[in-house]
């Protein structure tokens, strides 16, 4: 496979999993400060919240580990378009810069590897479960895929690769992603918090309630609960909460407790990245 399948067998895969998105490959738009077309391996645009999300995805199909000049040049690109999240995906890998420069950049950038020996078995990586009027652009972790089909009350969950959801559920490290719409049963997060506290006690014997340090955002007010006991050994519980004017998101982790460190690291970049949105319909009732 040369680079020109592995960027159009990527985008014919998106094309699969967001049938309602739109789609681009091998595209040119205008850069906002450089004033010249610049070329886009994949283009995914959507309106969300009555704005115009751009989604930017560069392949790099190297015969060695993308460098810290590759996420830096990429950075700038996506800076130029105005791009709302850009994707990095490349066969080898990346230096050890290179991740660190993606990482701790304020742009909304992520790194993937996507090997052509696992291009077939290639599950989605973000997507965008809703409820009401309301959304989220959800990001799996490195190493982790994102199901938006699962089986149970949630809207989406996360899991290791290489596993299904019922093995992650019972045995790894498993996140599943609910929304909980204020209202008058549901007012604000306090009485959420109140409420679960109330019924985990019912539930359990002896259980350790802790409210952690966790991330900070911009736009909602973050809380993170530790819930450990001994019915959910060997696991404990990490659910962090997202508080929304109208909407509470949280996101709830049952991890291994040799793991719940390394797990809640990938909980919190998946709180991080999280981008809330709206759904607008269309007057034939359509998204």
């Amino acid at each position: 496979m040369n680079w020109k399948e592995y960027e159009f067998y990527i985008a014919k895969h998106l094309r699969r999993l967001f049938p309602h998105a739109d789609i681009k490959h091998n595209v040119r738009r205008k850069g906002i400060v450089s004033k010249t077309l610049r070329q886009i391996d994949i283009l995914v645009e959507a309106v969300i919240a009555g704005f115009s999300l751009a989604v930017i995805i560069d392949c790099k199909c190297f015969k060695k580990k993308v460098d810290v000049k590759d996420v830096e040049t990429f950075l700038s690109f996506l800076d130029d378009l105005k791009a709302s999240k850009g994707i990095m995906i490349t066969n080898v890998g990346y230096s050890e810069a290179a991740y660190n420069r993606a990482t701790y950049d304020t742009k909304d950038v992520e790194l993937r590897i996507i090997k052509f020996n696992e291009l077939e078995r290639f599950q989605t990586f973000t997507g965008i479960p809703y409820s009401g009027g309301h959304c989220a652009i959800v990001s799996a972790p490195d190493g982790w895929i994102l199901d938006i089909a699962p089986k149970g009350p949630y809207l989406a969950s996360l899991y290791p690769i290489g596993l299904i959801q019922t093995e992650a559920f019972e045995r790894e490290g498993f996140i599943y992603l609910v929304f909980s719409h204020k209202d008058d049963k549901w007012p604000n997060l306090e009485y959420i918090l109140m409420t679960h506290e109330d019924d985990i006690k019912k539930h359990y014997k002896s259980p350790r309630i802790e409210y952690l340090d966790t991330i900070h955002r911009d736009d909602c007010a973050t809380c993170l609960r530790l819930l450990d006991t001994v019915e959910l050994e060997p696991r404990v519980d990490f659910t962090l909460f997202l508080d929304f004017p109208e909407i509470v998101l949280f996101l709830t982790l049952l991890a291994p407790r040799d793991k719940a460190g390394i797990y809640r690291k990938k909980l919190e970049w998946i709180a991080e990245k999280l981008i809330k949105g709206k759904v607008r319909f269309t007057s034939s009732g359509t998204r």
